[in-house]
């Protein structure tokens, strides 16, 4: 059986999350329920999903506008494109499928309340909209799990908190300490899988709609983000690697979240624990990070 998730994301900033959340959109290991965005331009993440998901024929999966800003903050009305890089990608509503119309906290306890025990909660973006679910919808605790990319740490590393845990610490703080158990995968996992020059040309080659829009959402990346790379990488795809098994090793331990006081840097610290609550990732050798982003390419151009 399909591996049923919900892929909750930053996605039209970094461009990882549109490639990661298109790869879990056309393969069948996983069903996915449902879409969540948060941080920051809420409403244009939205509608950069919407679009995505009308492109891969799959304008029935409910999209849930999420937390703008983080913890203990209840924002959910978005601030400006702080980060945004591929809003052109959907400047409007004209032509997309609607909006859920359940914010994404209550969409997360709904389907987990149809599905206990099954669905594993992608977040690979900052961890409000997880969190504010456990806070506010007692049925998210009937999750299966929460898998995360966030976090540098591993043998022969400094640990340092990642962004994803550093937009709210409060946040990835509650799931650290929540009803629901929570796997944290370093960012640097896949440091070693990008997409090369030849692979964005093999997107750029085909005549298919779902390579032709991601070729656009890589050339809008390059214009809008400073800090773009040279070619895309695949950060968040660690999340789905572990999913799938034999990607990613993991072991059991424990994860603590240091909430700092205003302005000053969120801290993070992992220890393995054989009786720890978490699950800790391990990076991927640099050969499985090939071959996955193989399979992803393969996915992606033969996508109908």
């Amino acid at each position: 059986m399909a591996i049923k998730i919900i892929v909750d994301t930053d996605i039209g900033e970094d461009i990882d999350d549109i490639l990661v959340t298109a790869f879990a959109l056309v393969s069948p290991e996983f069903d996915v329920l449902a879409i969540t965005v948060t941080d920051c331009d809420v409403h244009a993440r939205s509608r950069i999903a919407r679009r995505l998901l009308q492109v891969v024929g799959r304008p029935d999966i409910p999209v849930g506008r999420g937390y703008a800003r983080c913890l203990p903050s209840s924002d959910l009305a978005g601030k400006p494109n702080d980060g945004m890089s591929q809003t052109e990608l959907a400047p409007d509503e004209a032509g997309l499928p609607p909006e859920s119309p359940l914010p994404a906290d209550e969409l997360i306890g709904r389907i987990a309340a149809d599905h206990p025990n099954e669905i594993s909660l992608l977040t690979i973006g900052m961890m409000s909209n997880a969190a504010q679910a456990f806070i506010r919808y007692p049925d998210a605790a009937k999750l299966k799990q929460v898998v995360t990319n966030g976090g540098n740490f591993g043998p022969g590393r400094d640990t340092t908190i990642g962004w994803n845990l550093r937009y709210d610490p409060v946040a990835a703080a509650t799931v650290a300490r929540g009803p629901v158990p929570w796997v944290l995968l370093p960012e640097n996992a896949m440091s070693a899988t990008r997409l090369r020059e030849e692979d964005v040309q093999r997107l750029r080659d085909s005549t298919r709609p779902l390579p032709q829009l991601l070729v656009r959402a890589i050339d809008l990346w390059k214009k809008n983000k400073r800090d773009a790379g040279p070619t895309p990488h695949l950060s968040d795809l660690n999340t789905l690697a572990h999913l799938l098994g034999g990607w990613i090793e993991d072991e059991p331990g424990r994860v603590y979240v240091t909430v700092p006081p205003r302005g000053e840097k969120a801290g993070l610290r992992v220890e393995l624990d054989p009786d720890g609550p978490h699950r800790l990732g391990r990076s991927a050798p640099p050969e499985r990070g090939a071959a996955l982003r193989e399979l992803l390419l393969e996915r992606l151009l033969n996508a109908t």
